[in-house]
């Protein structure tokens, strides 16, 4: 989308390609002020307990199907930010970041084929005012249910306390997988616009899905639901709205809810025309797809 400045998403562009195999290889090249494309190789543990920060016009990828980085990478008030084909192992139980992957303020960031796991609080998180993100053919899961924060991707924050939000958070998810044990945010949206389509939801024992709230707006297209429960619901007391087409519940129980959602506030436009040309995959095609194509590659 051509918007904040920016025309679209390219982050390193053509910038020639730096393999990085230490933390402080990968730390120097992602926080360079020059466009760069930065190639993982390896396995590169981030350090000083905290997540490791991206600089704008970046593109980090994994040189192969095992790259990984081991910790967490955050974007703060940056922009063109492309993060794909790696896996990202979160550090619970162990001290560090509290979450993966996340964005605050930060616009047009393009999170693709990636492998996340085990988070100490969530796995991706878009926060703060941030906007114009696509999430796609990535997976999301957990390994211990003894974890109290399987939580997968929060967009917004809050029950009405952030009103800085509206006019952001506009993120779209495409052909993921959320997968074994995750128990929340599939994502849960608050504020803004989420286009939901061709995900795959097997996290069985899980609370709900897809959540929104305060505002959000969704549009929840051609996704295959299994073994999960509330497979969409609304959340708080102030206005929001779901459409929900096309989707397969296989198995399901709990709230499919759709319309409009909550029981005060000002009026909310529902989202059900993306700006953008997209293709839809038939839902009963989703299990198979996305099963064979999620993660790194």
């Amino acid at each position: 989308m051509n918007a904040d400045g920016v025309k679209t998403t390219t982050g390193g562009g053509n910038a020639t390609p730096v393999t990085v195999t230490t933390f402080a290889e990968l730390k120097s090249a992602v926080q360079d002020k020059n466009p760069r494309v930065v190639i993982v190789s390896g396995t590169i543990k981030t350090e000083g307990g905290y997540a490791l920060e991206i600089a704008s016009n970046k593109t980090i990828m994994g040189a192969d199907k095992d790259a990984t980085i081991y910790g967490g990478i955050a974007m703060k008030n940056v922009s063109n930010v492309i993060v794909r084909n790696l896996n990202i192992h979160g550090v619970w139980p162990n001290s560090g970041p509290d979450d993966a992957i996340s964005s605050r303020n930060s616009h047009h960031v393009w999170y693709d084929h990636l492998n996340v796991w085990d988070g100490g609080d969530g796995l991706l998180d878009i926060t703060n005012e941030s906007s114009y993100q696509t999430v796609s053919w990535s997976k999301f899961w957990y390994t211990n249910k003894d974890h109290p924060h399987r939580l997968a991707s929060l967009n917004g924050s809050g029950g009405g306390d952030h009103p800085e939000d509206l006019g952001k958070l506009k993120i779209t998810y495409h052909h993921n997988w959320f997968g074994d044990l995750v128990d929340q945010r599939m994502p849960r949206v608050m504020y803004g616009q989420g286009h939901i389509f061709n995900n795959y939801y097997t996290s069985k024992g899980n609370l709900y899905c897809v959540g929104v709230g305060s505002y959000g707006a969704v549009l929840v297209e051609n996704n295959y639901f299994k073994d999960v429960k509330s497979p969409h619901q609304f959340m708080y007391a102030l206005y929001s709205h779901i459409t929900a087409n096309g989707n397969v519940y296989d198995n399901t129980t709990g709230s499919k809810d759709t319309g409009l959602g909550g029981e005060s506030g000002d009026s909310v436009t529902p989202f059900t025309d993306p700006p953008y040309d997209y293709t839809l995959d038939p839902a009963k095609d989703v299990p198979d797809l996305v099963t064979r194509c999620v993660g790194p590659q």
